[in-house]
């Protein structure tokens, strides 16, 4: 039997832990708002009804899907981590913006706009993540290190949820999207501290794959 010590016995890249960090407290924020995003638009939203919760949710998904295809391609065609690091950062921070305004959203075509931003910052945010993730991976962990990102984001997910529809039901849904802005606001903090090492010119095999040196 593996001892739970054992499975991280296997050293890790730095690169790949930040981005595990950030990446899980980003999906982790947006569980918050899962469990209570149809009510609050029912309740807050003129017009709002579950057909509206879904039209948010179609609309997220159809722009996400098709941009990020092309912003992968593009990143794909430019040399060097600069591109790559500068889109994930991008959108890190409409992120970070998208809970801000559904707060602040009063109509349902406003809420359309802003799953239409939301899409457009995951279609920024997820091409180079996996790109720069997948490249910085230790070859003999990959399943591993991929499933620790999943399986932080599923942990995570279940406390924010169970957290999320507690809050919301004694302080009601402003400090729930205050949270959510909250944990999108240190992912994206967490990016800014690797700057000077994406944004460098040049590096040396060593520093992208096993043995590394940083």
């Amino acid at each position: 039997m593996v001892k739970i010590k054992e499975l991280f016995r296997e050293k890790m890249h730095p690169v790949v832990r930040t981005l595990l960090i950030n990446n899980i407290l980003s999906l982790t924020g947006w569980a918050f708002i899962s469990p209570i995003f149809a009510i609050y638009v029912v309740q807050n939203v003129k017009g709002g009804s579950i057909k509206a919760v879904g039209i948010c949710y179609f609309t997220y998904w159809i722009i996400k899907g098709l941009l990020q295809l092309f912003i992968s391609n593009y990143l794909d065609r430019v040399e060097g981590e600069a591109d790559d690091y500068m889109t994930l950062v991008l959108g890190q921070f409409l992120n970070m913006l998208v809970p801000i305004a559904l707060l602040f959203s009063k109509t349902t075509g406003e809420l359309y706009l802003i799953y239409c931003i939301l899409g457009i910052a995951d279609a920024l945010y997820v091409p180079p993540w996996n790109a720069i993730f997948t490249r910085y991976i230790n070859p003999k962990r990959v399943s591993f290190e991929w499933t620790l990102n999943s399986t932080g984001f599923n942990f995570g997910s279940a406390i924010a949820i169970l957290i999320g529809s507690s809050l919301a039901l004694i302080f009601g849904f402003p400090l729930i999207f205050f949270f959510v802005a909250l944990s999108q606001g240190i992912s994206l903090v967490i990016l800014l501290s690797m700057k000077r090492y994406f944004l460098r010119k040049k590096k040396t095999p060593s520093e992208y794959y096993f043995p590394f040196r940083i």
